[in-house]
């Protein structure tokens, strides 16, 4: 009769489910009360003025150092969309769009381009 040695994490395995049984459990109850949700309602407020107030500090930190902050950059990138819109309306119209954007373009060296042979 050959014994198999024992599972050192068998142990471990059973206890650990144990514990989760046990926190599940406590959680689940302790979620159901309604002193649970008004502490998560007041911590999610805290949360969100917090953040609101980093923001106004940032934004104040950056317009004293002169600098742009993310509603400016945001601000400019709608712009230079709308310019950019624009700018296509205007091509097309005139029919002076570009027809073909991969087309090969000369190269900007100091030699001439070399002539095929014939």
């Amino acid at each position: 009769m050959e014994r198999t040695p024992p599972d050192p994490a068998a142990f471990f395995r059973d206890m650990l489910g144990q514990w989760e049984k046990t926190v599940n459990s406590l959680g689940g109850e302790a979620m159901r009360s309604e002193e649970f949700s008004r502490s998560m309602g007041a911590a999610t407020a805290a949360t969100a003025t917090m953040q609101a107030n980093m923001q106004q500090m940032t934004e104040k930190a950056l317009a004293a150092a002169n600098l742009p902050t993310r509603s400016d950059f945001d601000a400019m990138a709608g712009r230079i969309a709308a310019i950019e819109a624009s700018l296509a309306r205007i091509e097309a119209q005139l029919g002076t769009a570009r027809s073909d954007p991969d087309k090969p373009r000369p190269t900007r060296g100091r030699k001439p381009p070399v002539a095929p042979q014939k």
